[in-house]
């Protein structure tokens, strides 16, 4: 009886150690830094997420207006700002992922 409580026990102390450990994670937390705060048809956005915290994984994608320079899956990305008429923004979402959270967001610039 003793042998199979002594079992038990285990198996319960390492499940609670697993289950711990594995749910260390942390959740996204999401951030983002332009390079001005106002931009003209023409001008290059340079979008910094590097200030996220506990990302693993980076998606940028750019909405109507923009196009993107780089590949998207770094935390610095570059984007042109192309005529689009009727409208005084630009728009690009942003992807944050890790093993335990993913977080979207859209982040919007002002084009004069």
């Amino acid at each position: 009886m003793v042998k199979k409580n002594y079992y038990i026990y285990s198996i319960t102390l390492f499940s609670i150690l697993f289950l711990g450990t594995s749910s260390c994670r942390k959740s996204v937390k999401h951030c983002v830094n332009f390079d001005k705060t106002g931009y003209i048809v023409g001008d290059t956005i340079r979008a910094d997420a590097s200030c996220s915290e506990h990302v693993d994984d980076y998606l940028w994608a750019p909405e109507g207006g923009l196009e993107m320079l780089g590949n998207g899956t770094s935390p610095q990305e570059n984007f042109v700002i192309l005529p689009l008429s009727g409208t005084l923004s630009r728009t690009m979402s942003l992807k944050l992922t890790n093993k335990k959270s993913e977080k979207t967001n859209w982040e919007s610039v002002i084009v004069l």
